[in-house]
């Protein structure tokens, strides 16, 4: 049984935090857009290589073995777009109320974990961090799960007579820890200012991180929000009834602060004209998948082989939406006949554009010249999933502009093809201005054209 301290009781909104906006701990007031694009761009990675192995149903644990041959990561675990600030913990005698972190906002994951005091202890690990890991044993609301216990005790994994949990990702980071009920408290700039519910999170005491690995780091975990028992959307069913939503701005105006809201439950207020698509469920993935059948540019649809997009098995292919995941990858062999369609369409509306290499982080750019400081010419591109539901990504989210002075501008695709054979995923730069209702009891989701920029 889960508790909910909230106020309202089917209703739940949590802000989140662009990683280059003010209110981020990583917000850079000189870094320009193209900047901060490039930045993102080369921080993308394959999320399905990168799964935390230990999401998966049925975990098995000679996965921790280190003979064990793990998928490769390309290239880094972390930098998702996203984060979100999170309190937790009760304290008293002088100390704050609660101890506030940062961290990695996740729909890949199933659990929401973060380092803890444990980790300073001898044969143990912390990777560093500028905020001193949690401290558990002072925190009067912190319960450790009873081993074998409790409905989300991992079967079979425990330390000492508690339950625990081993994640390990594909780069070799890992975290192992204790599984304990906490209370949470969350920014929301809504109307409920603060959201705080009780919930089960790891509490890790061993953990390895190979990416941002600076002493100044400000992150201390994720927050698992994919298909998973554990995950927050999961655990606090009866106040979400399974359901989250978000309406992301163009990544320009999240960095310069616009507001991003994610809703829960009767929190969402979506229009009834939205695009639906079954959401797949897969038992070794907690991300959220849908069936992508084909493309479009413009209205002229390719016609790309179906299977080029397919699920193919336990560890390969299919099409997630991932809001971590900045940028929008196609599988291999479709982003071939989308890219050669899409630079023919190109050399027929405008003349001035001349192909050049790689920029940005980008697969296909081209040089302007006399600029046209705009989207003028560009063509719209349509992902076409299963039951009808078209995703019409307009000019200014499918392409980067980037004016250089009065005589040139650059032109870029912005998405790039998959690293996977067969793995497509739609990143947020793509989803931008889109509404997108993931509704897990009914396993449908929902999308449709939405100005995203004031507050959703």
């Amino acid at each position: 049984m889960f508790v909910l301290v909230a106020t309202k009781t089917n209703a739940f909104t949590i802000s989140l935090i662009h990683r280059y906006s003010p209110e981020s701990p990583f917000h850079e007031p000189n870094l320009t857009y193209p900047q901060m694009i490039t930045r993102l761009n080369s921080q993308a990675r394959s999320r399905r290589a990168g799964m935390a192995l230990a999401d998966r149903e049925g975990f098995d644990n000679d996965l921790l073995k280190p003979d064990t041959i793990r998928p490769v990561l390309e290239p880094e675990l972390s930098h998702l777009a996203f984060l979100v600030k999170v309190s937790l913990g009760t304290f008293s005698h002088g100390s704050p109320s609660h101890k506030s972190y940062y961290l990695d906002f996740d729909t890949g994951s199933d659990l929401t974990w973060m380092q803890c005091e444990d980790c300073k202890k001898r044969r143990h690990g912390c990777f560093p961090q500028i905020e001193p890991p949690f401290p558990n044993s002072k925190s009067t609301s912190y319960s450790p799960l009873p081993c074998e216990q409790h409905a989300l005790c991992y079967p079979g994994q425990c330390v000492g007579d508690f339950c625990s949990y081993r994640l390990v990702y594909a780069d070799a980071s890992h975290s192992h820890g204790i599984l304990a009920l906490e209370t949470l408290t969350f920014d929301s700039s809504s109307t409920h200012g603060k959201e705080t519910v009780r919930m089960v999170f790891g509490c890790g005491f061993d953990n390895v991180k190979s990416y941002d690995v600076e002493p100044d780091s400000k992150l201390a975990g994720i927050l698992g929000m994919g298909w998973g028992s554990r995950s927050l959307v999961n655990q606090l069913s009866q106040q979400t009834h399974g359901r989250f939503s978000y309406c992301l701005p163009p990544i320009r105006e999240a960095a310069q602060g616009s507001p991003v809201r994610l809703h829960f439950g009767s929190d969402i207020h979506a229009p009834s004209n939205l695009h639906t698509t079954p959401l797949l469920k897969y038992p070794d993935d907690m991300s959220y998948f849908a069936t992508l059948l084909d493309m479009s540019i413009s209205s002229h649809k390719l016609n790309i082989p179906s299977h080029f997009f397919a699920k193919g098995g336990p560890d390969a292919g299919g099409c997630i939406f991932d809001s971590g995941a900045a940028l929008t990858r196609v599988s291999r062999p479709a982003y071939q006949i989308f890219k050669q369609a899409l630079m023919q369409h190109l050399s027929e509306a405008d003349s001035r554009l001349k192909k050049m290499g790689r920029m940005y982080g980008y697969d296909l750019c081209y040089r302007r010249s006399p600029p046209f400081k705009g989207f003028t010419h560009l063509p719209s591109i349509t992902f076409h999933f299963q039951g009808g539901a078209n995703f019409v990504v307009q000019p200014q989210q499918a392409f980067f502009v980037e004016t250089k002075g009065a005589h040139s501008e650059y032109v870029c695709l912005a998405m790039i093809p998959s690293d996977e054979e067969r793995m497509s995923c739609i990143g947020v730069q793509t989803q931008a201005n889109h509404i997108l209702v993931f509704d897990l009891q009914a396993k449908q989701l929902h999308f449709g054209p939405q100005d995203c920029s004031p507050s959703p």
